[in-house]
């Protein structure tokens, strides 16, 4: 490869009008040091070389312009007759229709007659008029250009693995700083792409389309950038305002830029981004290096890093505004900057969210230890609180049962006392009226005869009976339920006590049989009377007149007292049998006769209370009525005496 460094000359033609006899016969031409380089223009640029073929060079040679958005290409060259002949490439023509395919503009050259030759370019861009002109042999272009063709391959595959790597890394993780350079590595390599031509070569991008998107790129990249690179800084919270102003103002740079390349305007709308982004990298780096200063340590990465794109870009820059000629380490500075660059920042995020996995395992740890702690604490409150409500429920049960119970025996007590107040007013109202009836007859015949009075004063004394046995079972009633000192269980001779009970009925009312009675038995005498008056009391009730009403004494081997009470009589209804020691109950046969309905409950109460039990154990159906009470008891001395009815 030839160099044409250095055998340069240019020509600016501000009215893009002039042809080649004129450019050849101007006085304005200047020698080029190196590469054209002349900024953003919209002058036409001519070039010329000339070139001395030496007699032994033969073969195709390849004349190649480095930069890839040259809009316009035009290589004028003599003929045999010594007119200018003109071969066109550039931008304004699609890639497919250049004469050699390739990322830049390279034109076939076929060498001269042996001796000097004038070769003239005219060079028109919207973009940096910034170029080195070669001269190749063409097979060493072709191996060149495969090497070429690698490089790239190799370095924008760099790029695609950073872009796929962090665009699943994003999505793992939707970290911030992840998502944003993600972005920030998409639109440098889009940016990069674009600029060394290969989607144009690639896809056959016109100018039309390919400018502006490049055009967009570069302004996006201001406010991308600036984001990033404030994230990658990490500014203290007293700089928060700095950040609130610096931000704003770098996206209103942006979209004014992209507004004016898209209105056509392209070399502005990048110049204003370019120069912008000078200024920013100068206040950037002036603030890192404060915050070093400081002692911020996010600064020292910062600065490295940065610092060797900040360097690729201030050259690519100076190249582009023809302060710097081009060449190879000018025309690649970016690339190397950005690629160095985007390697650290790699790296540096993959430390950074291995960082922030460590802690984020270190904290979930801490969180699984609370949290163990926690339900640990949680449990034993549950417990505790488990065990104050199991007990409260059975307090509260049991205070229900009790509430329950209260109730049943308000119930049964008011009950109790409806059925009262009826007995009353049957039972005693009955008597009542006799007594008041028969002292009025004998007030109003005072002159009466003896029998009529003595007949009325058995009335009188009748009725008086049966109120005072309605009050003694009252009062019965009302011993019992006083508490323990109702029952006073004492020695007794049970064969006497029954002897005497019967004595209290019409001779051949009642007949009594005892069997192996004890001599003393222990009970309460006078409880024990009241129930045997009771019983036969009911029996009598049923009995018809005439009737043998049978009492059977008998002591069990176990020590047990059986007393047994037999009547004929109609049979008890069996709906009734269930309550007959039910307080104030009476059936229906029994509501025939006078009584309280207090006689068969005071039975079962005194048996109770002697430890005994009493039941009805025929119901007159099949055989007579009969009732059996069983008393424990032991006997204390003596032996057990029999006696025949």
């Amino acid at each position: 490869m030839q160099s044409a460094r250095a055998h340069l000359e240019w020509l600016p033609d501000a009215s893009g009008r002039m042809t080649p006899q004129d450019v050849m016969s101007s006085s304005r031409w200047q020698a080029l040091p190196g590469g054209v380089s002349a900024g953003y223009t919209a002058d036409a640029v001519w070039v010329r070389l000339r070139v001395v073929w030496a007699p032994d060079v033969s073969g195709d040679w390849v004349l190649r312009l480095t930069n890839s958005l040259l809009d316009d290409v035009r290589l004028y060259r003599r003929n045999e007759a010594g007119d200018w002949q003109a071969r066109r490439s550039g931008e304004v023509m699609l890639r497919s229709n250049w004469e050699i395919d390739d990322h830049s503009v390279v034109l076939p050259l076929k060498p001269g007659p042996a001796g000097q030759e004038w070769l003239l370019l005219r060079l028109q861009s919207k973009n940096a008029m910034s170029t080195a002109v070669e001269l190749w042999p063409r097979a060493t272009y072709d191996d060149a250009s495969r090497r070429d063709a690698l490089s790239y391959g190799l370095y924008f595959g760099c790029y695609l693995l950073l872009i796929l790597f962090h665009a699943f890394f994003w999505r793992m993780t939707r970290e911030a700083q992840s998502g944003w350079y993600l972005l920030y590595v998409s639109v440098n390599a889009l940016t990069e792409m674009l600029t060394v031509g290969l989607p144009q070569q690639v896809f056959d991008l016109p100018m039309t389309l390919s400018d502006p998107l490049l055009g967009l790129a570069i302004c996006s990249s201001l406010a991308v950038g600036l984001q990033f690179t404030l994230q990658q800084l990490e500014l203290p919270p007293d700089w928060r305002r700095y950040r609130q102003i610096l931000l704003p103002c770098a996206v209103a740079v942006s979209l004014i830029s992209a507004a004016l390349v898209l209105s056509g305007q392209y070399a502005a709308g990048v110049l204003l981004v370019q120069r912008v982004s000078m200024v920013l990298i100068v206040l950037i780096v002036a603030t890192a290096v404060r915050l070093l200063v400081r002692g911020h340590r996010p600064a020292r990465f910062f600065l490295l890093a940065f610092g060797i794109f900040y360097a690729g870009v201030l050259v690519s820059y100076l190249r582009n505004m023809g302060l710097v000629p081009p060449g190879l380490l000018a025309d690649n500075a970016a690339a190397l900057g950005t690629m160095i660059h985007m390697v650290m920042m790699s790296l540096r995020l993959n430390s950074r969210y291995d960082g922030l996995r460590r802690e984020k395992e270190q904290a979930q740890a801490e969180a699984v230890r609370a949290v163990r702690a926690l339900n640990e604490s949680l449990e034993d409150q549950v417990a505790a609180r488990t065990t104050a409500l199991r007990k409260e429920i059975s307090r509260r049960e049991r205070l229900e049962q009790e509430l329950r119970q209260a109730l049943e025996m308000e119930r049964r007590i008011k009950e109790e006392q409806q059925d009262f107040v009826a007995m009353v007013s049957h039972e005693f109202r009955t008597p009542l009226a006799i007594i008041s009836t028969t002292a009025q007859q004998i007030a109003k015949n005072l002159d009466a005869a003896r029998e009529k009075t003595l007949t009325r004063c058995r009335n009188l004394r009748e009725a008086t009976g049966r109120m005072t046995a309605l009050v003694d079972e009252y009062l019965t009633v009302d011993r019992m339920d006083a508490g323990s000192n109702a029952f006073r269980p004492e020695p007794c001779q049970p064969g006497t006590l029954l002897e005497s009970i019967r004595a209290e009925w019409p001779a051949g009312r009642v007949a009594l049989s005892l069997r192996a009675l004890p001599v003393s038995f222990a009970c309460d005498a006078g409880l024990l009377r009241v129930a045997l008056r009771n019983l036969l009391a009911n029996a009598d009730r049923h009995a018809p007149a005439g009737d043998v009403i049978h009492i059977q004494a008998e002591g069990l081997a176990d020590g047990r007292l059986q007393l047994t009470v037999s009547n004929g009589g109609e049979p008890i209804p069996a709906e009734e049998t269930g309550a007959l020691f039910q307080k104030y109950f009476r059936g229906r046969q029994a509501r025939r006769a006078p009584g309280a309905g207090l006689g068969l409950y005071l039975v079962q109460r005194i048996a109770a209370m002697h430890g005994g039990e009493v039941a009805l154990t025929s119901d007159g159906s099949q055989t007579p009525i009969t009732f059996r009470m069983l008393l424990p008891g032991q006997a204390i001395e003596g032996q057990r005496t029999t006696t025949p009815a």
